[in-house]
């Protein structure tokens, strides 16, 4: 598979949920960013839930970890 074949194959669900993960760390390339912007205008519906799964797991890991940290400073 060469790189225009790879440009032009959609995102899968999960591909979409890493890129949104990524961009919230900001460590997403280019390319990766360009397909998910290229999907989002012709589907953005998986885009919207990549973003809120993602947005979910990264709380939902923030609020675990400091709980975790409280229990241990206050044993």
């Amino acid at each position: 598979m060469n790189d225009s074949e790879k440009k032009q194959k959609s995102l899968g669900f999960l591909e979409a949920i890493t890129q949104a993960v990524s961009l919230i760390f900001a460590v997403q390339n280019h390319a990766g960013r360009k397909r998910l912007m290229d999907l989002a205008e012709t589907n953005p519906l998986p885009v919207i839930v990549a973003g809120l799964v993602s947005t979910v797991l990264f709380f939902s890991f923030c609020f675990i970890t400091s709980q975790f940290f409280i229990y241990l400073l206050t044993k």
